[in-house]
């Protein structure tokens, strides 16, 4: 029996030196959706072979990345183990311009059937775009209002204590809001008004009307260079926020962690389909969490914006011209009335996190930030 065993070990070692003992794995390439893209490459491979995986997007739609980050497109790849790569593709949009640019947007479920997409930044307002000249810009219906809208240049800004220069002169950038102040039926975005009634439509909820920043005005994308028309985004409702922060399923598990990004204290809201392996998020979905629970850098935090992720800054809130908790507390306006007196909003400080609900709500006279979201059609 042993001669017979060292003689079979033989004639497997002379095999092995004919055949090389190639040894083969599998290299599967997927689509995170096949209606927006497909793939090339997948196969069984010999061990340490160069081999060629592409993801080829589809019309209006365009290839963001691989599931690890990478954005090599084709890529090469040295076979050495199984290994699975999906390519994610994302849906392309206008931007409110001609022609159609290519908008790295992840999406958010606000409901059981809906989903967004948010602004690349905070919503800001200057009587003189940031003090250059007197400006105007469209609104619905094809009148004008004075000033310009924009979305800001990145995620993390925010214009702080400057925002207590409010007023209807003041050449600067402000982005601290009372409530329904879109300009509409001369509800400004500058009003400093101590008079509850004097914001929105009385005690009457305002979703979907003019009153909402997004659907009255022309707002400036930075992300495109193009000018948004009117309609284009809108505010989030209360229920659609509780729902997107406490209810909404992803396939990571993972809605919202504090953070802080670029040296700015806030709240990273992850997308749908967010995977950890992009970056390790820790002390997830925890309201107690502090915000230096991850810190991230701007390099870092380019990766994580271009998978999708959204920062929203710890902006403070304003009480007529004076300015309060910037970089400790942020406010969120939803477009929802409570009562005679408040607006629903999204509340976070250094140790909480408050999604919106009955007793989450503030007088409509405080200034606080604006963020807007599109529907995913």
């Amino acid at each position: 029996m042993k001669i017979i065993l060292k003689i079979m070990t033989v004639v497997a070692i002379i095999g092995c030196l004919f055949t090389s003992c190639k040894k083969e794995y599998t290299i599967t390439v997927k689509s995170n959706n096949e209606a927006w893209g497909r793939v090339t490459g997948s196969g069984t491979y010999a061990k340490g072979k160069i081999i060629t995986i592409r993801a080829l997007a589809k019309p209006n739609y365009t290839f963001l990345s691989w599931q690890d980050g990478s954005t090599e497109n084709p890529r090469y790849i040295i076979v050495r183990s199984d290994a699975r790569y999906v390519a994610k593709f994302v849906r392309m949009g206008n931007g409110g311009g001609s022609g159609e640019e290519p908008i790295n947007m992840g999406i958010f479920s606000v409901s059981a059937t809906q989903k967004v997409n948010f602004s690349p930044g905070n919503l800001q307002w200057s009587a003189t775009n940031g003090g250059n000249t007197a400006t105007t810009h469209t609104v619905a219906g094809n009148g004008t209002e004075a000033g310009t809208w924009r979305f800001a240049p990145n995620q993390w800004d925010m214009v702080g204590t400057d925002n207590s220069n409010v007023s209807s002169t003041y050449t600067g950038w402000i982005d601290l809001f009372g409530w329904a102040t879109s300009g509409y039926n001369n509800k400004y975005p500058y009003m400093t008004s101590t008079v509850t009634t004097d914001y929105g439509n009385t005690a009457n909820n305002i979703t979907g009307t003019n009153y909402d920043w997004g659907v009255y005005n022309a707002i400036y994308n930075p992300q495109t260079k193009k000018t948004d028309a009117p309609g284009t985004w809108r505010t989030l409702t209360k229920e659609e926020s509780e729902y997107l922060m406490n209810v909404r399923s992803t396939s990571s598990s993972i809605r919202y962690a504090k953070a802080t990004v670029h040296g700015v204290a806030g709240l990273i809201i992850v997308p749908d389909d967010y995977s950890n392996t992009y970056y390790t998020l820790t002390n997830v979905n925890t309201e107690g969490a502090a915000y230096a629970s991850n810190i991230i850098d701007a390099t870092t935090w380019t990766k994580m914006e271009t998978i999708g992720c959204i920062f929203l800054p710890a902006a403070g809130s304003r009480d007529g011209n004076s300015v309060h908790d910037v970089a400790t507390c942020g406010n969120y306006w939803s477009i929802t009335v409570c009562g005679t007196q408040g607006a629903n909003y999204l509340y976070f400080n250094a140790s909480n996190v408050y999604p919106m609900g009955f007793w989450y709500t503030a007088n409509r006279i405080y200034g606080h930030s604006v963020r807007l979201v599109k529907d995913v059609k």
